[in-house]
Protein backbone atom coordinates (compact mmCIF):
# COMPACT_ATOMS: atom_id res chain seq x y z
CA UNK A 1 0.00 0.00 0.00
CA UNK A 2 1.60 3.26 -0.97
CA UNK A 3 1.76 6.81 1.27
CA UNK A 4 -1.37 7.99 -0.43
CA UNK A 5 -3.54 4.74 0.31
CA UNK A 6 -2.32 4.87 3.78
CA UNK A 7 -3.77 8.48 3.87
CA UNK A 8 -6.94 7.84 2.27
CA UNK A 9 -7.78 4.69 4.79
CA UNK A 10 -6.76 7.07 8.00
CA UNK A 11 -9.11 9.34 6.95
CA UNK A 12 -11.65 6.68 6.20
CA UNK A 13 -11.13 5.17 9.87
CA UNK A 14 -11.19 8.78 10.91
CA UNK A 15 -14.48 9.97 9.81
CA UNK A 16 -15.81 6.16 11.09
CA UNK A 17 -14.38 7.28 14.37
CA UNK A 18 -15.97 10.54 14.43
CA UNK A 19 -19.31 8.80 13.38
CA UNK A 20 -19.32 6.24 16.52
CA UNK A 21 -17.94 9.49 18.52
CA UNK A 22 -21.21 11.37 17.52
CA UNK A 23 -23.67 8.26 17.77
CA UNK A 24 -21.91 7.45 21.38
CA UNK A 25 -22.17 11.31 22.32
CA UNK A 26 -25.41 11.38 21.12
CA UNK A 27 -26.68 8.51 23.52
CA UNK A 28 -24.85 9.90 26.19
CA UNK A 29 -27.27 13.10 25.88
CA UNK A 30 -29.88 10.93 25.66
CA UNK A 31 -29.02 8.85 29.00
CA UNK A 32 -28.48 11.93 30.71
CA UNK A 33 -31.33 13.97 29.69
CA UNK A 34 -33.78 10.94 30.70
CA UNK A 35 -34.85 9.97 27.05
CA UNK A 36 -33.02 6.42 27.12
CA UNK A 37 -32.43 4.32 30.19
CA UNK A 38 -29.34 3.07 30.63
CA UNK A 39 -27.45 0.50 32.88
CA UNK A 40 -23.88 1.63 34.05
CA UNK A 41 -21.51 -1.82 34.97
CA UNK A 42 -18.16 -2.13 35.76
CA UNK A 43 -16.62 -4.51 34.54
CA UNK A 44 -12.64 -5.74 35.01
CA UNK A 45 -12.31 -1.99 36.62
CA UNK A 46 -14.15 -0.60 33.56
CA UNK A 47 -17.18 1.45 33.33
CA UNK A 48 -19.95 0.24 30.37
CA UNK A 49 -22.91 1.64 29.60
CA UNK A 50 -25.77 -0.50 28.45
CA UNK A 51 -29.37 0.98 26.83
CA UNK A 52 -32.14 -0.74 28.27
CA UNK A 53 -33.61 -1.22 24.61
CA UNK A 54 -35.43 -3.97 26.65
CA UNK A 55 -37.75 -1.66 28.23
CA UNK A 56 -39.17 -0.22 25.02
CA UNK A 57 -39.82 -3.65 23.70
CA UNK A 58 -41.99 -4.40 27.30
CA UNK A 59 -43.88 -1.46 26.81
CA UNK A 60 -44.88 -2.13 23.24
CA UNK A 61 -45.62 -6.22 24.35
CA UNK A 62 -47.96 -4.62 27.27
CA UNK A 63 -49.76 -2.42 24.76
CA UNK A 64 -50.14 -5.14 22.40
CA UNK A 65 -51.30 -7.53 25.41
CA UNK A 66 -53.53 -5.77 27.30
CA UNK A 67 -57.38 -6.25 26.91
CA UNK A 68 -57.63 -2.49 26.12
CA UNK A 69 -57.85 -0.91 22.39
CA UNK A 70 -54.79 1.11 22.87
CA UNK A 71 -54.39 3.94 20.03
CA UNK A 72 -52.05 7.25 19.28
CA UNK A 73 -53.64 10.02 17.46
CA UNK A 74 -52.19 13.35 15.89
CA UNK A 75 -54.09 16.58 17.37
CA UNK A 76 -56.87 16.65 14.77
CA UNK A 77 -57.71 12.64 15.26
CA UNK A 78 -55.35 10.69 13.20
CA UNK A 79 -54.53 7.59 13.62
CA UNK A 80 -50.87 7.11 14.13
CA UNK A 81 -50.87 3.40 15.69
CA UNK A 82 -53.38 0.96 17.23
CA UNK A 83 -52.95 -2.46 18.46
CA UNK A 84 -54.35 -5.67 17.21
CA UNK A 85 -56.80 -5.17 20.40
CA UNK A 86 -58.41 -2.77 19.19
CA UNK A 87 -58.14 -4.44 15.39
CA UNK A 88 -59.86 -7.12 16.16
CA UNK A 89 -62.41 -4.89 18.39
CA UNK A 90 -63.77 -3.11 15.50
CA UNK A 91 -63.06 -5.87 12.81
CA UNK A 92 -60.61 -3.81 10.35
CA UNK A 93 -56.94 -4.60 9.83
CA UNK A 94 -54.48 -2.72 12.09
CA UNK A 95 -52.51 -1.87 8.60
CA UNK A 96 -56.01 -0.01 7.27
CA UNK A 97 -56.69 1.31 10.26
CA UNK A 98 -53.43 3.61 10.41
CA UNK A 99 -54.03 6.48 8.45
CA UNK A 100 -57.56 6.93 8.92
CA UNK A 101 -59.28 9.49 10.92
CA UNK A 102 -60.78 8.06 14.72
CA UNK A 103 -63.70 10.05 14.06
CA UNK A 104 -64.70 7.50 10.69
CA UNK A 105 -65.33 4.99 13.24
CA UNK A 106 -67.58 6.98 15.81
CA UNK A 107 -71.05 6.96 15.13
CA UNK A 108 -70.94 10.47 16.80
CA UNK A 109 -68.45 12.10 15.88
CA UNK A 110 -69.38 15.22 17.84
CA UNK A 111 -68.93 13.86 20.91
CA UNK A 112 -65.73 12.48 20.15
CA UNK A 113 -64.22 16.33 19.09
CA UNK A 114 -66.05 17.57 22.37
CA UNK A 115 -63.30 15.21 23.76
CA UNK A 116 -60.24 16.15 21.71
CA UNK A 117 -61.20 19.47 22.35
CA UNK A 118 -61.44 19.76 26.25
CA UNK A 119 -57.89 18.25 26.28
CA UNK A 120 -56.30 21.26 26.94
CA UNK A 121 -58.01 21.50 30.56
CA UNK A 122 -56.66 17.34 31.15
CA UNK A 123 -57.13 13.88 30.63
CA UNK A 124 -60.46 13.34 29.71
CA UNK A 125 -62.88 10.39 30.03
CA UNK A 126 -66.59 9.64 28.31
CA UNK A 127 -68.77 6.85 26.29
CA UNK A 128 -69.20 6.85 22.77
CA UNK A 129 -70.58 4.93 20.29
CA UNK A 130 -68.79 2.95 17.33
CA UNK A 131 -69.78 2.57 14.36
CA UNK A 132 -68.23 -0.02 11.95
CA UNK A 133 -70.17 -1.60 8.86
CA UNK A 134 -73.47 -0.64 10.56
CA UNK A 135 -72.16 -2.68 13.86
CA UNK A 136 -72.36 -0.94 16.67
CA UNK A 137 -70.17 -1.11 19.35
CA UNK A 138 -70.82 0.90 23.35
CA UNK A 139 -67.00 1.71 24.55
CA UNK A 140 -65.62 3.93 27.07
CA UNK A 141 -62.39 5.59 25.81
CA UNK A 142 -59.85 8.22 27.71
CA UNK A 143 -57.48 9.94 26.11
CA UNK A 144 -54.57 11.84 26.86
CA UNK A 145 -52.09 14.15 25.93
CA UNK A 146 -48.62 12.94 25.72
CA UNK A 147 -47.10 16.56 24.86
CA UNK A 148 -44.24 17.34 25.76
CA UNK A 149 -42.75 14.31 25.72
CA UNK A 150 -44.59 12.63 22.14
CA UNK A 151 -46.47 14.97 20.01
CA UNK A 152 -49.69 12.91 19.86
CA UNK A 153 -52.70 11.87 21.69
CA UNK A 154 -52.75 8.62 23.50
CA UNK A 155 -56.11 6.69 23.55
CA UNK A 156 -57.26 3.85 25.59
CA UNK A 157 -60.85 1.55 24.50
CA UNK A 158 -62.55 -0.13 27.04
CA UNK A 159 -65.32 -2.51 24.93
CA UNK A 160 -68.78 -1.50 27.04
CA UNK A 161 -70.23 -4.19 24.92
CA UNK A 162 -70.51 -7.36 28.13
CA UNK A 163 -71.55 -4.33 30.76
CA UNK A 164 -74.46 -3.15 28.74
CA UNK A 165 -75.83 -6.84 28.38
CA UNK A 166 -75.89 -7.21 32.13
CA UNK A 167 -77.36 -3.70 32.05
CA UNK A 168 -80.37 -4.39 30.11
CA UNK A 169 -80.24 -7.87 31.56
CA UNK A 170 -80.71 -6.01 35.04
CA UNK A 171 -83.12 -4.12 33.84
CA UNK A 172 -85.26 -6.64 32.22
CA UNK A 173 -84.46 -8.23 35.58
CA UNK A 174 -85.93 -5.21 37.35
CA UNK A 175 -89.21 -5.21 35.04
CA UNK A 176 -90.04 -8.96 35.50
CA UNK A 177 -89.60 -8.11 39.46
CA UNK A 178 -91.96 -5.15 39.36
CA UNK A 179 -94.34 -7.62 37.12
CA UNK A 180 -94.26 -10.03 40.24
CA UNK A 181 -94.73 -7.66 43.01
CA UNK A 182 -97.60 -6.26 41.05
CA UNK A 183 -99.49 -9.77 40.51
CA UNK A 184 -98.01 -10.40 44.51
CA UNK A 185 -100.53 -7.21 45.55
CA UNK A 186 -103.32 -8.57 43.44
CA UNK A 187 -103.20 -11.84 45.29
CA UNK A 188 -102.96 -10.02 48.56
CA UNK A 189 -105.54 -7.85 47.46
CA UNK A 190 -108.10 -11.16 46.93
CA UNK A 191 -106.59 -12.76 49.80
CA UNK A 192 -107.59 -9.66 52.25
CA UNK A 193 -110.84 -10.01 50.57
CA UNK A 194 -111.37 -13.81 51.09
CA UNK A 195 -110.92 -13.35 54.40
CA UNK A 196 -112.99 -10.49 54.31
CA UNK A 197 -115.67 -12.83 53.06
CA UNK A 198 -114.65 -15.77 55.60
CA UNK A 199 -115.24 -13.13 59.03
CA UNK A 200 -118.28 -11.56 57.90
CA UNK A 201 -120.31 -13.52 55.02
CA UNK A 202 -119.63 -16.88 56.84
CA UNK A 203 -119.25 -16.08 60.15
CA UNK A 204 -122.99 -14.94 60.20
CA UNK A 205 -124.83 -17.74 59.66
CA UNK A 206 -122.41 -19.52 62.37
CA UNK A 207 -123.63 -16.62 64.35
CA UNK A 208 -127.73 -17.66 63.38
CA UNK A 209 -126.70 -21.05 63.94
CA UNK A 210 -125.42 -20.44 67.55
CA UNK A 211 -128.62 -18.06 68.84
CA UNK A 212 -131.27 -20.38 67.08
CA UNK A 213 -129.75 -23.75 68.31
CA UNK A 214 -129.39 -21.83 71.89
CA UNK A 215 -132.96 -20.15 71.57
CA UNK A 216 -134.30 -23.70 71.26
CA UNK A 217 -132.58 -25.46 73.94
CA UNK A 218 -132.94 -23.20 76.50
CA UNK A 219 -136.69 -22.01 75.22
CA UNK A 220 -137.96 -24.92 73.73
CA UNK A 221 -136.36 -27.48 75.77
CA UNK A 222 -139.73 -29.05 77.11
CA UNK A 223 -140.81 -29.37 73.36
CA UNK A 224 -137.81 -32.67 72.90
CA UNK A 225 -136.75 -35.46 74.40
CA UNK A 226 -132.92 -35.97 75.58
CA UNK A 227 -131.79 -37.09 72.13
CA UNK A 228 -132.99 -34.29 70.19
CA UNK A 229 -131.55 -31.85 73.00
CA UNK A 230 -128.27 -33.90 72.53
CA UNK A 231 -128.46 -33.43 68.71
CA UNK A 232 -128.85 -29.55 69.50
CA UNK A 233 -125.82 -29.36 71.69
CA UNK A 234 -124.25 -31.44 69.48
CA UNK A 235 -124.84 -28.85 66.59
CA UNK A 236 -124.19 -25.89 68.85
CA UNK A 237 -120.82 -27.46 69.85
CA UNK A 238 -119.49 -27.87 66.24
CA UNK A 239 -121.39 -24.17 65.23
CA UNK A 240 -118.75 -22.64 68.31
CA UNK A 241 -115.39 -24.78 67.13
CA UNK A 242 -116.72 -23.48 63.32
CA UNK A 243 -116.34 -20.14 64.93
CA UNK A 244 -113.04 -20.30 66.52
CA UNK A 245 -111.49 -21.90 63.79
CA UNK A 246 -112.61 -18.81 61.29
CA UNK A 247 -111.34 -16.42 64.07
CA UNK A 248 -107.94 -18.03 64.08
CA UNK A 249 -107.42 -18.41 60.23
CA UNK A 250 -108.57 -15.07 60.21
CA UNK A 251 -105.89 -14.37 62.76
CA UNK A 252 -103.02 -16.50 60.67
CA UNK A 253 -104.16 -15.14 57.54
CA UNK A 254 -103.03 -11.34 58.89
CA UNK A 255 -99.64 -12.68 60.97
CA UNK A 256 -98.32 -12.07 57.21
CA UNK A 257 -98.40 -8.39 57.23
CA UNK A 258 -96.50 -5.91 59.25
CA UNK A 259 -97.85 -3.31 60.15
CA UNK A 260 -96.88 -0.24 62.14
CA UNK A 261 -93.77 -1.12 62.92
CA UNK A 262 -91.85 0.55 65.68
CA UNK A 263 -89.62 -0.12 68.65
CA UNK A 264 -92.20 -2.34 71.15
CA UNK A 265 -91.19 -2.21 75.31
CA UNK A 266 -92.11 -6.43 76.08
CA UNK A 267 -92.16 -5.53 79.23
CA UNK A 268 -95.13 -3.19 77.99
CA UNK A 269 -96.62 -6.02 75.76
CA UNK A 270 -96.26 -8.76 78.73
CA UNK A 271 -98.08 -6.64 81.66
CA UNK A 272 -100.99 -6.19 78.38
CA UNK A 273 -101.05 -10.07 77.79
CA UNK A 274 -101.13 -10.79 81.71
CA UNK A 275 -104.04 -8.06 82.21
CA UNK A 276 -106.38 -9.75 79.04
CA UNK A 277 -105.37 -13.61 80.52
CA UNK A 278 -106.19 -12.68 84.06
CA UNK A 279 -109.19 -14.57 84.64
CA UNK A 280 -107.75 -17.69 83.17
CA UNK A 281 -104.47 -16.97 85.12
CA UNK A 282 -106.51 -16.85 88.80
CA UNK A 283 -108.87 -19.77 88.06
CA UNK A 284 -106.11 -21.72 87.04
CA UNK A 285 -104.20 -20.25 90.29
CA UNK A 286 -101.13 -19.74 87.61
CA UNK A 287 -97.46 -18.30 88.82
CA UNK A 288 -95.95 -15.87 86.38
CA UNK A 289 -92.48 -14.66 86.75
CA UNK A 290 -90.64 -13.15 84.25
CA UNK A 291 -86.81 -10.89 83.55
CA UNK A 292 -86.65 -7.44 82.08
CA UNK A 293 -87.29 -7.78 78.09
CA UNK A 294 -85.91 -5.65 75.64
CA UNK A 295 -87.38 -3.47 73.23
CA UNK A 296 -87.58 -4.83 70.06
CA UNK A 297 -88.58 -3.68 66.20
CA UNK A 298 -91.74 -5.08 65.85
CA UNK A 299 -95.39 -4.57 65.28
CA UNK A 300 -97.29 -4.58 68.54
CA UNK A 301 -100.49 -6.31 67.80
CA UNK A 302 -98.66 -9.39 66.53
CA UNK A 303 -96.53 -9.25 69.57
CA UNK A 304 -99.40 -9.09 72.09
CA UNK A 305 -100.83 -12.32 69.91
CA UNK A 306 -97.46 -14.13 69.72
CA UNK A 307 -96.71 -13.64 74.10
CA UNK A 308 -100.53 -14.30 74.39
CA UNK A 309 -100.46 -17.81 72.46
CA UNK A 310 -97.75 -18.77 74.12
CA UNK A 311 -98.97 -18.15 77.90
CA UNK A 312 -101.99 -19.52 77.23
CA UNK A 313 -100.78 -22.53 76.04
CA UNK A 314 -98.51 -22.96 78.93
CA UNK A 315 -101.72 -22.81 80.97
CA UNK A 316 -104.11 -25.01 78.92
CA UNK A 317 -101.67 -27.56 78.64
CA UNK A 318 -100.63 -27.84 82.12
CA UNK A 319 -100.87 -30.97 84.64
CA UNK A 320 -104.47 -31.05 86.52
CA UNK A 321 -102.46 -32.19 89.67
CA UNK A 322 -99.64 -28.98 89.25
CA UNK A 323 -99.81 -25.66 90.01
CA UNK A 324 -99.14 -23.70 86.62
CA UNK A 325 -95.45 -22.21 86.53
CA UNK A 326 -94.14 -19.94 83.53
CA UNK A 327 -91.12 -18.31 83.98
CA UNK A 328 -89.84 -15.82 80.97
CA UNK A 329 -86.01 -15.30 81.30
CA UNK A 330 -84.31 -13.07 78.47
CA UNK A 331 -80.32 -12.23 77.60
CA UNK A 332 -78.14 -11.65 74.36
CA UNK A 333 -76.78 -14.58 72.17
CA UNK A 334 -75.16 -14.69 69.32
CA UNK A 335 -76.40 -16.34 66.10
CA UNK A 336 -74.15 -18.55 63.57
CA UNK A 337 -73.84 -15.32 61.11
CA UNK A 338 -71.76 -13.53 64.22
CA UNK A 339 -75.05 -11.27 64.71
CA UNK A 340 -75.94 -10.21 67.85
CA UNK A 341 -80.02 -11.43 68.93
CA UNK A 342 -82.10 -11.30 71.93
CA UNK A 343 -83.53 -14.81 72.99
CA UNK A 344 -86.34 -15.07 75.19
CA UNK A 345 -86.81 -17.92 77.24
CA UNK A 346 -90.89 -19.14 77.82
CA UNK A 347 -90.26 -22.04 79.94
CA UNK A 348 -93.58 -24.04 81.71
CA UNK A 349 -93.85 -27.34 83.97
CA UNK A 350 -96.97 -28.44 81.58
CA UNK A 351 -97.32 -32.41 80.10
CA UNK A 352 -94.28 -31.64 78.02
CA UNK A 353 -93.95 -33.30 74.51
CA UNK A 354 -92.06 -36.26 72.95
CA UNK A 355 -89.13 -35.62 70.69
CA UNK A 356 -90.47 -36.93 67.08
CA UNK A 357 -93.18 -34.52 67.90
CA UNK A 358 -91.46 -31.08 68.45
CA UNK A 359 -91.15 -31.06 64.66
CA UNK A 360 -95.36 -31.48 64.24
CA UNK A 361 -96.81 -28.39 66.49
CA UNK A 362 -95.52 -25.38 64.19
CA UNK A 363 -97.51 -26.47 61.09
CA UNK A 364 -100.84 -25.50 60.77
CA UNK A 365 -103.64 -27.38 61.70
CA UNK A 366 -101.35 -30.13 63.75
CA UNK A 367 -102.65 -31.14 66.72
CA UNK A 368 -100.92 -33.76 69.59
CA UNK A 369 -104.14 -34.56 71.80
CA UNK A 370 -108.08 -35.56 70.73
CA UNK A 371 -110.13 -32.60 71.22
CA UNK A 372 -111.73 -33.64 74.24
CA UNK A 373 -108.86 -33.70 76.02
CA UNK A 374 -107.52 -30.43 75.27
CA UNK A 375 -109.36 -27.66 72.86
CA UNK A 376 -107.97 -25.42 70.29
CA UNK A 377 -107.56 -25.57 66.51
CA UNK A 378 -103.75 -26.43 66.21
CA UNK A 379 -103.22 -22.97 64.91
CA UNK A 380 -101.22 -21.00 67.78
CA UNK A 381 -97.78 -22.04 67.36
CA UNK A 382 -98.19 -21.98 63.56
CA UNK A 383 -99.35 -18.19 64.10
CA UNK A 384 -96.29 -17.89 66.58
CA UNK A 385 -93.94 -19.22 63.98
CA UNK A 386 -95.15 -16.65 61.06
CA UNK A 387 -95.09 -13.91 63.16
CA UNK A 388 -91.37 -14.21 64.39
CA UNK A 389 -90.40 -14.94 60.75
CA UNK A 390 -92.64 -11.43 59.42
CA UNK A 391 -90.09 -10.24 62.39
CA UNK A 392 -86.97 -11.76 60.73
CA UNK A 393 -86.24 -14.04 63.36
CA UNK A 394 -87.08 -17.56 64.83
CA UNK A 395 -88.43 -19.52 67.47
CA UNK A 396 -87.19 -23.02 68.72
CA UNK A 397 -88.83 -25.58 71.23
CA UNK A 398 -87.27 -27.88 73.80
CA UNK A 399 -89.81 -30.11 75.72
CA UNK A 400 -89.30 -33.46 78.19
CA UNK A 401 -92.16 -35.32 79.01
CA UNK A 402 -94.13 -34.85 82.13
CA UNK A 403 -91.38 -31.87 82.49
CA UNK A 404 -92.59 -29.00 80.75
CA UNK A 405 -91.48 -26.91 77.68
CA UNK A 406 -89.01 -24.21 76.79
CA UNK A 407 -90.17 -21.59 73.91
CA UNK A 408 -87.25 -19.63 72.71
CA UNK A 409 -87.98 -16.85 70.28
CA UNK A 410 -85.01 -14.27 68.65
CA UNK A 411 -85.65 -11.19 68.05
CA UNK A 412 -82.93 -8.96 65.88
CA UNK A 413 -81.40 -6.73 67.97
CA UNK A 414 -82.30 -3.09 67.73
CA UNK A 415 -79.96 -0.51 66.08
CA UNK A 416 -79.46 2.23 68.01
Amino acid sequence: MDKNENIEFLWTLIDDLKAELFEANNVIDAIREGAVDALVLNKNGTPQVYSMESADYTYRVLIEKIGEGALSLSHDGLILYCNDYFAQMIGVPASKITGTFFTEYTDEPEIFTELLNGLEDGPRKGEILLNIDSKKIHVYISLTDLRPNVHAIGVVITDQTQKRLHEEALVEYQRQLELKVHELHLTNTNLEQFIHVISHDIKEPIRKMLTYTSHLSEARSEMFGARELNSLQVINNSAMRLNSLVDDLVKYAFSANKVDSGKVDLNDILTEVRDDLELMIRERNVTVTSDALPIVEATKVQMRQLFSNLLSNAIKYCKTDHKPIIEIKSNVVTSQDGEKMYRIDVSDNGIGMEANQLNKIFTIFQRLHMRDEYSGNGIGLAICKKIMENHNGSIEVESVPDKGSVFRLYFPMVKR
